[in-house]
């Protein structure tokens, strides 16, 4: 017997009027009854008593014609009386499947009418139900001025409690609205957490505030250890800067350790942003650049200045260069060999902006070595400059001087390049009958 089937059938059938909750209920005890549980064969124990004979069923009674509420059960009466009580006077068959499936009884809808909760239908009484929504939770909300249905069922879904709502009062959060206090609730605002924040100072924080603090992980101790360190000014949007830049206490107390003691927030984020560390500060400072401040750090990192670099540029006698050479030096690839190999050619009394045309047009030290070998040894940047642009190589010098004598200068040999003239054309020129002069 599928008794799941059986019951749906007697529940059809109230529902539809063909019989009374009374006659209904006599349905029910008449299919409970019927049950019985058959021991299989060679199970029975010779300890146990025989089973008394099950008594026959008793017949069901006719079916009668429906003559309303008043002739059903004591506790469907009291249900019915409850929900009309309650404005409710129409039901369907999942309505009442509904009730029995979540338990609403006759006490728990009078307890919560009692309380002055007033659902909009039954579909309102069921979702108090199903929220576990108790009458006890009801009584803390109105006495903490809640007491409208939505806002109650607003207050479940976002695991607003009663107590969690009275401490947020106690910690000085008294006029808050339900999505207020929905959205503390969802963003993990603890009472503890306000508390501790109106005892640093901040008496006056808003919800946005708040949450703002919170998600940029502003936490009470870190805006105490600030306080220390003489930041006691500091608004909501300044917290919220620091933190998202990783300047920490520690970074501030060291910056300041090394001489950088008055740096507003602004120069703090600044410096932590372009990786502007205590350790480099400190290097910097033992290469004698004491004097550097917010904008020269940060340009000397955003070019990738190293005190490598530095000590190195120092090693070799610049010691008096600013932070624009430093990092014009460092842009242009001028490494401290480059340098060497230029004094060891003869260059060693250059400035900045020589050393960096040579390096822009690719100007190297062997290349200086071999003109001086072959006569060209007191030449400006300048001419080195143009005499390799123009490609006028040692071996292009040899070859004209092969053929022409040793007594060509350096602008007729680049004049030659800049034409297209080479030594191979000059020797078919020479061939052919004509006299090259140069």
């Amino acid at each position: 017997m599928d008794l799941k089937k059986e019951r749906m059938m007697i529940l059809d059938m109230i529902a539809e009027g063909k019989i009374n909750a009374e006659q209904g209920e006599q349905l029910f005890k008449a299919l409970d009854a019927s049950i019985i549980t058959e021991a299989e064969p060679g199970e029975n124990d010779p300890r146990i008593d025989p089973v008394a004979p099950i008594p026959p069923v008793p017949p069901i009674p006719p079916i009668q014609p429906d003559r309303g509420w008043n002739n059903k059960s004591p506790s469907m009466n009291e249900l019915v009386a409850a929900l009309r009580e309650a404005g409710v006077k129409h039901l369907t068959l999942s309505d009442i499947q509904e009730m029995q499936v979540h338990n609403i009884t006759p006490e728990y809808i009078r307890e919560m009418m009692a309380l002055g909760i007033e659902p909009d239908g039954l579909g309102q009484w069921i979702d108090l139900r199903v929220r576990n929504i108790t009458p006890i939770f009801v009584r803390e909300l109105r006495e903490l001025g809640i007491d409208d249905v939505d806002d109650i069922l607003e207050l479940t879904n976002h695991d607003v409690s009663p107590k969690y709502v009275a401490e947020l009062r106690a910690a000085g959060m008294k006029d808050l609205d339900v999505d207020e206090l929905a959205e503390l609730r969802d963003n993990d605002i603890s009472p503890k957490f306000i508390a501790e924040l109106r005892e640093l100072g901040f008496p006056d924080l808003d919800v946005d505030e708040l949450i703002e603090l919170s998600n940029h992980d502003v936490s009470p101790k870190l805006v105490a250890e600030l306080r220390n360190l003489g930041l006691d000014k500091l608004d909501t949007d300044e917290l919220v800067e620091l933190s998202n830049h990783g300047v920490s206490p520690k970074f501030i107390a060291e910056m300041r350790d090394l001489g950088l003691k008055d740096l507003s927030v602004d120069d703090l984020v600044e410096l932590s942003n372009h990786d502007v560390s205590p350790k480099f500060l400190a290097q910097m400072r033992a290469l004698g650049f004491d004097d550097l401040d917010v904008d020269d750090l940060v340009e000397l990192s955003n070019h990738d200045v190293s005190p490598e670099f530095l000590e190195g540029l120092r090693s070799f006698g610049l010691t008096k260069l600013d932070v624009d050479e430093v990092v014009e030096l460092s842009d242009h690839d001028v490494t401290v060999r480059y340098l060497a190999e230029l004094r060891e050619a003869g260059l060693g009394d250059l400035e900045v902006d020589e050393i960096v045309e040579l390096r822009n047009h690719n100007v190297q030290p062997r290349f200086v070595r071999e003109l001086a070998e072959l006569g060209f040894s007191k030449l400006s940047v300048d001419e080195l400059v143009e005499t390799t642009i123009h490609h006028v190589s040692p071996r292009f010098i040899r070859k004209m001087r092969e053929k022409f004598g040793e007594g060509l200068e350096l602008q007729q040999l680049i004049e030659l390049r800049m034409h297209g003239i080479d030594p191979d054309m000059l020797e078919e020129l020479r061939s052919a009958g004509l006299k090259i002069q140069l």
